[in-house]
């Protein structure tokens, strides 16, 4: 009997880095251990900037103004027996009225977004890794646009 291929996924994302008084807002998942920028799909016949403004207000309820493109990052992982390989698009995001000291509410049950002091990205698992080395260097002046991989050099 052949041995049936793990299902794979491939994933195009739009991220945004939403600062405010050297904190950075994360979103969470219940019930995982880690945290990722909003964000999230880019669908077919949309612009990836018009991807991270939708899913923005469909998490969040909250307009927000897409900026500078800081880089890209592309990651692997496995997920209930699922291989997933993605590719997150970074970018400078605004939101009206951010306040770190007020987590905003979440429009999705599953979701939940936080305020996390800016040198605290490992302790808050924030994924994927390369995406924290891309995020201190845009907050340094760093010129960009940068990339991060999970993957190991080949």
């Amino acid at each position: 009997m052949q041995k049936q291929a793990q299902p794979q996924k491939y994933h195009v994302l739009a991220r945004g880095v939403i600062l405010a008084d050297h904190h950075l807002l994360v979103a969470h998942c219940k019930g995982m251990d880690n945290t990722f920028l909003p964000g999230g799909h880019v669908e077919f016949h949309e612009s990836i900037r018009t991807s991270l403004q939708r899913e923005i207000h469909e998490e969040l309820g909250l307009a927000c103004e897409v900026g500078a493109y800081i880089g890209a990052v592309e990651a692997a992982y496995e997920d209930k027996g699922v291989y997933h390989q993605e590719i997150g698009h970074v970018f400078a995001t605004c939101l009206d009225h951010t306040d770190p000291g007020r987590n905003p509410i979440s429009q999705e049950d599953h979701l939940e977004f936080y305020w996390i002091p800016l040198g605290e990205m490992e302790r808050h698992n924030l994924l994927p890794v390369p995406v924290r080395n891309m995020i201190e260097n845009y907050t340094k002046g760093v010129a960009g646009p940068g990339f991060g991989s999970t993957f190991e050099d080949e």
